[in-house]
């Protein structure tokens, strides 16, 4: 770990409790992705449909902030891509999100970009990727920061993904949730990039919080 990301745990949880900093993240974000107008134009639109609570344009600039903040590079246009384009097709409970979103930086960025392309697929299931890229590795640890924050930010992103999920009943959603955490929590390590010394730990206590209210609230149901 380098002396700039040992500083950086309490400045990397403030972060996410600064939406409208995140927000000006997706701006840099999508500067430093270098889009045509009408792909940005794109881009901004969907990340602001209206069924996004949690998955949003504040989401993925927050991941970019990370990544500088952690010693990412400012150049790294392909990391950019990945990230702004990882989330850009979300429909709630479709089981391809990843891969129409990789389609979707196909279709509207010209040039080379099928690492960005593999990248955003591997998100589709950050524990089951095998592959060893230390750059995609990166992109999959940024995406679960977010299960390290304070518990306050922690429970706000679970209300938001509990509202991104309307359709589902309360009681099917408290399962597919309590079974999404047991995978977590079964996964060793979480995070398999140095940023796991900034993030495992916070992660885990959440994680196993969540569980307990969950096993609890379906104990007393």
């Amino acid at each position: 770990m380098t002396r700039r990301e040992a500083r950086a745990p309490a400045a990397a949880f403030a972060l996410a409790a600064d939406p409208a900093q995140c927000r000006a993240g997706f701006g840099a974000l999508l500067a430093r992705a270098d889009l045509g107008p009408a792909a940005a134009a794109e881009v901004a639109r969907r990340y602001a449909e209206p069924h996004r609570a949690y998955h949003d344009a504040a989401h993925v600039g927050l991941l970019w902030l990370r990544h500088l903040l952690h010693g990412g590079d400012a150049g790294d246009r392909d990391m950019a891509l990945a990230i702004l384009f990882h989330d850009a097709v979300r429909e709630p409970l479709a089981p391809d999100n990843a891969e129409r979103s990789a389609a979707l930086l196909a279709a509207l960025v010209p040039g080379d970009t099928l690492w960005a392309q593999a990248a955003i697929r591997a998100t589709a299931d950050p524990l089951g990727h095998g592959g060893q890229d230390g750059r995609v590795l990166r992109l999959l640890d940024l995406d679960l920061t977010p299960l390290a924050e304070t518990a306050d930010v922690f429970a706000r992103n679970a209300a938001a993904q509990r509202r991104e999920c309307a359709a589902v009943s309360d009681a099917a959603w408290r399962a597919a949730r309590r079974r999404a955490l047991q995978r977590l929590a079964g996964a060793r390590p979480l995070f398999r990039t140095r940023l796991g010394a900034i993030y495992e730990a916070e992660a885990r206590a959440n994680i196993g919080a969540e569980i307990a209210a969950l096993s609890a609230f379906s104990g007393a149901a």
